[in-house]
């Protein structure tokens, strides 16, 4: 007599069971915005149903080459003359869990090595002198942190099988799986599902039903459906079967392929009235009945309408808003100046290891580095008739072209200058909406590292009112009194804001240059009044912005727009929008959609 298998729990203890039966095959888990007690409740059950002394391993978002892939053992090799090896975090990690805390902050060679570890369970390295292959067949945590909507990079989300968020049922049902009398259970089920994996098959209508599902919901990832179908199987082995059924189907379905749904599927055109087919002539024979359908089928064999039952399986599970949220998310094109862009620097930032190079010109030598460059040529070093040194000297030698010196990545936020037309009767509603929506940026921008400036202009100058800020509280004590009236020294306003840029600029933030003005100039450069001198000025000005590649937004607040606000637009190489009306909300939404361009272009 079988033994009475327990009801399999709500999908957070579920992945966790799941991946513990096939680890590398279903890559991992996304954790969406974990607390600390649900990331540790999560990996402690994973770690617990996997294989005695499978490892477990910590990957910081800024870790180097050589703790990522291995490399020199510098300590050793260069006690024993000889070159020795030593194993990266990757391949220490074999057979096991590697938790990745901030993994939407994980660097382009983070992201690349783990990437080829899920497709090849492998690693390659070839870097000081060693050449070696290590295995790296890895079950990735990755604890989504994230700020808004800075998300893990879609090449990693695409190569694990489960996306999930833990409420508190979740935990309550991970912790009951601690008791030691159930954590005895789950562990002897799922060693037994480990061993059942390889026997589990699929019909290939299933397989049908899975395409078909991921197309309805917009799933365009072929690995997701492969994914889908690891899943069902491991569903199947984990409850004694040993074919795929409905119900470990449909379960894989709302594990895998609802959290990467991107439209709903479209409703089945009703059925249209027509009149009833005619009967068929007497002479001719009536087609036989369709015989029924038969009972002793396979229980495991899909129906007609199964991937009906999956996509219903899929909607019943699709979390609330998500649909709406990645419809918004389509529209704004992208999440502007979210985090900034990372930019290689040698001067400052956050350390990113090291590249070949002499320590000169401010760059600083990094000492590990060069040592281990140097470490596996010192045999051949020592052997070399050329100057040979004292043995108390030449402990050892250091050449030319080992020298390494430190690399680093600064990330670049976007400072966002507006430039507000203060002068005139409609000075006041002008400067109304850029309060609003510089409050309106200011309020999102700490997370983006991005700042805002405020410069008007009026009578014969401009003022910087606020100079470039994160601070929201002292914006709004600047923004409360901001004077207007007076002529527009418009050639004024652009060499301010090629000023204020050029400044961002020099301080590693791509700048964004917002005017907000009917470009009616009528105050020349040297102060004098006239409508033509001004205008010439203010071209020229605009044109030393193109020059500098200065990212740039034109306001154009006259009721029915301006032929020479269009041409300062055009001069500038900046987009031009017709806005009279211009709400806070308005230009704010502008201002996000105007920092893509900035960050592209910026620096």
């Amino acid at each position: 007599m079988s033994p009475v298998l327990p009801d399999l729990p709500g999908n957070g203890a579920l992945t966790a069971l799941l991946l513990a039966v096939d680890p590398h095959g279903l890559g991992g888990v996304v954790l969406d915005h974990p607390h600390h007690e649900q990331a540790r409740a999560y990996q402690q059950r994973l770690h617990a149903a996997l294989p005695e002394g499978a490892p477990s391993r910590r990957l910081p978002a800024g870790i180097t080459a050589d703790r990522l892939y291995g490399g020199v053992d510098l300590a050793t090799t260069l006690a024993t003359g000889r070159l020795v090896a030593e194993r990266g975090v990757l391949a220490a990690a074999d057979g096991g869990v590697l938790v990745v805390p901030m993994a939407e902050r994980l660097a382009v060679a983070g992201r690349t090595a783990l990437a080829a570890a899920l497709d090849t369970g492998s690693i390659q390295v070839a870097r000081e002198g060693i050449a070696e292959t290590h295995g790296a067949r890895v079950c990735l945590l990755l604890l989504d942190e994230s700020v808004e909507d800075e998300l893990v990079h879609p090449a990693l989300r695409d190569r694990v099988a489960f996306v999930i968020a833990l409420d508190g049922r979740a935990m309550e049902e991970l912790r009951d799986m601690d008791a030691p009398e159930v954590d005895r259970q789950w562990r002897q089920q799922v060693r037994d599902a480990r061993r059942r994996l390889p026997t589990v098959t699929v019909d290939d209508g299933w397989v049908r039903a899975l395409c078909e599902t991921a197309d309805a919901f917009g799933v365009d990832s072929v690995r997701a459906v492969l994914l889908a179908l690891r899943c069902a199987r491991a569903v199947a082995a984990l409850r004694g079967r040993l074919a795929v059924s409905e119900s470990d189907a449909e379960r894989a379905a709302q594990l895998v392929l609802a959290p990467r749904a991107t439209r709903l599927p479209v409703p089945p055109e009703e059925a249209v009235d027509t009149p009833p087919p005619e009967p068929p002539p007497q002479n001719e024979a009536t087609p036989p009945e369709p015989e029924p359908p038969d009972e002793s089928a396979d229980p495991g064999e899909p129906k007609a309408h199964g991937g009906e039952l999956l996509r219903e399986a899929v909607a019943s599970a699709l979390p609330a808003g998500l649909l709406a949220q990645l419809l918004a998310r389509a529209q704004a094109g992208g999440s502007a100046g979210r985090v900034g862009e990372e930019t290689p620097n040698l001067l400052r930032g956050r350390p990113r290891g090291a590249r070949s190079g002499l320590p000169r010109g401010g760059a600083r030598l990094h000492l590990l580095e060069t040592l281990r460059a140097a470490a596996p040529w010192q045999r051949v070093r020592a052997s070399s008739p050329a100057k040979p040194l004292p043995p108390s000297r030449a402990r050892v030698r250091v050449r030319r072209e080992d020298f390494r010196i430190r690399r680093f990545i600064e990330k670049t936020g976007t400072t966002v200058i507006f430039v507000v037309d203060a002068s005139g009767s409609s000075a006041i509603h002008r400067l109304g909406e850029a309060k609003g929506a510089i409050e309106r940026l200011l309020a999102e921008s700490y997370a983006r590292r991005d700042r805002v400036c405020l410069v008007a202009f009026r009578g014969s100058g401009t003022e910087v009112i606020l100079p470039p800020t994160r601070a929201l509280a002292r914006a709004r004590r600047v923004l409360a009194a901001l004077p207007g009236g007076g002529g527009t020294p418009m050639a004024h306003a652009m060499d301010a804001a090629l000023e204020q840029a050029l400044a961002a600029r020099r301080g590693g933030s791509a700048p964004l240059v917002v005017f907000l003005t009917d470009g009616r100039a009528n105050i020349a450069r040297d102060g004098t009044p006239g409508r033509p001198r001004a205008e010439q000025d203010a071209l020229a000005g605009a044109a030393r912005l193109a020059q500098q590649r200065v990212a740039s937004l034109f306001v154009d607040t006259s009721p029915r727009g301006d032929a020479m606000a269009r041409r300062l637009a055009e001069a500038m190489h900046g987009r031009y929008v017709r806005l009279p009306d211009a709400s806070a909300e308005a230009l704010g939404g502008l201002v996000r959609t105007a920092m893509v361009l900035a960050n592209g272009e910026g620096g």
